[in-house]
């Protein structure tokens, strides 16, 4: 019986063994984080003037969770919008308008919103105004997030100003948000 025994324990090990080394290599690296795909579609906000629109509705955009927001309401944006006196519609990073430190980034892009599919990894304006016209095409960098506790990662998107009514305030832009932590690929679909 202890003969028997052995056998049936060998199997059993083995059987244990082939189990583990086949669900490490369905999971992959266990060291790897999951990443997020990149939205298949763009979307598009709306935002209002900051300094003549009504509180009521958004001025700002947080990449982060990759929508319009009211600075009213919300203080973890990235740019917002505004129609200077001078009638120039401008993007202000979040370091022009607020005290600290801020990675929140523009920077204007020399091509279609298909054409941007990486985000730059230097460049971006974060501490003054960038003047917007439609048809323009974005590069967007995230303020840092601190959702790992202590490490704080950016998001990066593009935007693409589709129509600015100065006379009414109102700016109307599609996006596109990689949602992983510092990765660049603005590809719908990606993985990476």
């Amino acid at each position: 019986m202890t003969g028997d025994y052995a056998v049936v324990l060998s199997r059993y090990i083995l059987v244990a063994a082939l189990s583990a080394v086949i669900g490490l290599a369905a999971c992959g690296d266990p060291l790897e984080p999951v990443l997020t795909p990149v939205p298949d579609d763009p979307q598009e906000e709306t935002l209002v003037d900051f300094s003549g629109g009504s509180l009521t509705e958004s001025s700002a955009f947080d990449v982060i969770s990759a929508g319009a927001v009211r600075t009213d309401q919300f203080s973890g944006w990235d740019f917002v919008f505004e129609i200077l006196p001078t009638g120039d519609p401008v993007l202000w990073p979040r370091a022009a308008l607020t005290d600290g430190e801020s990675d929140a980034g523009i920077q204007p892009f020399d091509g279609t919103f298909e054409d941007l599919r990486t985000a730059p990894e230097s460049g971006y304006t974060t501490d003054e105004p960038v003047s917007i016209g439609g048809g323009d095409v974005l590069a967007i960098q995230s303020r840092r997030d601190p959702v790992f506790a202590s490490v704080r990662c950016r998001r990066f998107a593009k935007i693409e100003v589709l129509s600015i009514d100065a006379g009414e305030g109102v700016l109307t832009l599609r996006h596109l948000v990689n949602p992983n932590c510092e990765k660049r690929t603005l590809v719908p679909g990606a993985e990476e």
